[in-house]
């Protein structure tokens, strides 16, 4: 059957229809798969950026974590460091014991104290800590501001040194060698003050002994020299020739230089006077046999020892020219003792009285002219000694007799 050209028509455009429908899907489609592909581009591409940026931020936070752990570890070796420093510091401070040293505030009040402050000075740093240092100086020294002196040296020059009495806590003094350095912190801001000081107390009393000991000497040259000129001259002018006066000169200066020797065994604080006789005698007399001496222990100044060596000297001379001394059988004795003219007591007047007596010698006569050495004995040396010397030209043999204060000299 042949259709029917409506029908063919309607089919046509049926297909027309469908054709255009189709088309319209797939333009539909064609937009849906652009946009959906379009859509899943920008997300994709949001998200990667947001993914980089976080991983861009985990990177920094990593980062700064480890400059972090870093800088801790920096820190902690840093502070091992200053630990070990400060262990070091304080070893080396606490073991100094034979030196102070402690630190001080703005205030000039005890911040610090090592083991050797408290060996020097006494107090424990319980004890000092947080009062003022003012409390080592002497009364005297704190009155004239020495200690804030010494800070403002401190600050000023960079150190203050001084020598100078200082106080320990029973109130001896010592004399110390003493240095103060200012303490600054980081920025450079003064922060306090370090003082070390050392006891110097036996060198400083070595060095006033050695003083005492120059100035001594100096008084003892000269007034050996005075002598020496003095018995010179007057042997010169006396004397009957020159062999005459050599062999007295040497004599008187042998006697001087044994008295010297005995002072120089007692370091020149005094001597003997059993010791000055025996060697005034012993010089001129050999062993002895013919003169014997004998009285109280007593100790005499080096002036007096030194004038009654000369004294005992001429005596002995004359002896032997003239005296007892210039036989075969005479001798001498010498006697000494001490008397108190206000009584017992540590305040009496002690005197000693010394007695020279010959006997067994020619028949003595006074003597018509006085030499050098008896005028040297009765007035030079009673001077010198402050006492008074009587000779007596008794016939049996010469006495002389001494008195003088024994605190003389």
């Amino acid at each position: 059957m042949t259709p029917r050209h409506d029908e063919i028509s309607s089919d046509n455009d049926r297909e027309a229809s469908l054709e255009a429908e189709v088309a319209r899907l797939r333009l539909a489609l064609d937009e849906a798969v652009r946009r959906a592909a379009s859509s899943t581009s920008s997300a994709l591409i949001d998200h990667e950026r947001e993914l980089a940026e976080a991983r861009a931020t985990s990177a920094l936070h990593q980062a700064r974590a480890d400059d972090l752990e870093q800088a801790f570890a920096d820190l902690k070796a840093r502070h091992a460091t200053l630990a070990t420093s400060e262990a070091r510091y304080r070893l080396a401070v606490e073991s100094a014991t034979d030196y102070a040293i402690f630190t001080i505030d703005l205030a000039g009040r005890i911040t610090g104290w090592n083991t050797g402050a408290q060996n020097l000075l006494g107090w424990s740093d319980e004890e000092v800590v947080g009062h003022p240092a003012n409390v080592i100086f002497t009364p005297e020294d704190d009155r004239h501001a020495i200690p804030e002196e010494e800070m403002r040296v401190a600050v000023s020059e960079g150190r203050a040194d001084d020598n100078r009495w200082h106080l320990r806590k029973d109130g001896a003094r010592f004399w110390a060698n003493g240095l103060m350095m200012p303490m600054r912190d980081d920025e450079g801001a003064l922060a306090g003050f370090l003082k070390i000081l050392r006891d110097r107390t036996d060198a400083r009393r070595a060095s006033e002994h050695r003083e005492l000991l120059i100035n001594e000497l100096n008084h003892r040259v000269k007034n050996t020299l005075a002598t020496v000129q003095a018995f010179v001259t007057q042997t010169l002018r006396t004397a009957a020739s020159l062999s005459e006066a050599r062999e007295a000169i040497i004599a008187r200066l042998i006697a001087l230089a044994k008295a010297h020797d005995v002072l120089t065994a007692e370091c020149w604080e005094g001597a003997d006077l059993a010791q000055i006789v025996a060697d005034a005698l012993r010089v001129h007399a050999g062993d002895g046999q013919r003169c014997t001496w004998q009285g109280n222990p007593v100790r005499v100044t080096p002036r007096v020892a030194l004038a009654l060596s000369m004294m005992l000297h001429e005596l002995a001379t004359n002896a032997i020219k003239y005296g007892a001394l210039s036989n075969a059988t005479g001798s001498v004795a010498v006697s000494w003792a001490l008397s108190s003219t206000d009584g017992p007591g540590p305040d009496a007047d002690l005197r000693l009285g010394l007695r020279w007596e010959e006997r067994g010698g020619p028949t003595v006569t006074p003597p018509l002219r006085k030499g050098f050495g008896s005028r040297l004995i009765e007035r030079g040396l009673a001077n010198e000694l402050s006492g008074e010397v009587r000779m007596h030209y008794e016939s049996a043999g010469v006495v002389c007799t001494l008195e003088m204060p024994l605190g003389s000299g």
